[in-house]
């Protein structure tokens, strides 16, 4: 299978990052962090068409046109450290 959701979940796996494609959303986490997992889910924000992910109140999102850096902005709120 291909797709966006696919092609974030392998962005993500270089990174250490246990992503699992569903859909057309991704869940991921990194084992051993104490971190729960986050689900990335399509969206729209103002026209523009993005990844959004939340946990515990806190929210993170990025274009979906530019998987690389959608999946190390995504690592960083999965570790704990949002930008």
């Amino acid at each position: 299978m291909s797709g966006p959701a696919h092609e974030l979940a392998a962005a993500l796996a270089s990174y250490g990052v246990t992503a699992v494609p569903e859909g057309d959303s991704v869940r991921a986490w990194i084992d051993g962090t104490g971190t729960s997992w986050v689900r990335a889910v399509p969206a729209d924000d103002g026209g523009q068409r993005v990844w959004l992910w939340r946990r515990k109140g806190k929210t993170g999102s990025h274009p979906r046109g530019n998987i690389p850096d959608a999946a190390a902005k995504l690592t960083r709120f999965v570790a704990g450290n949002p930008p």
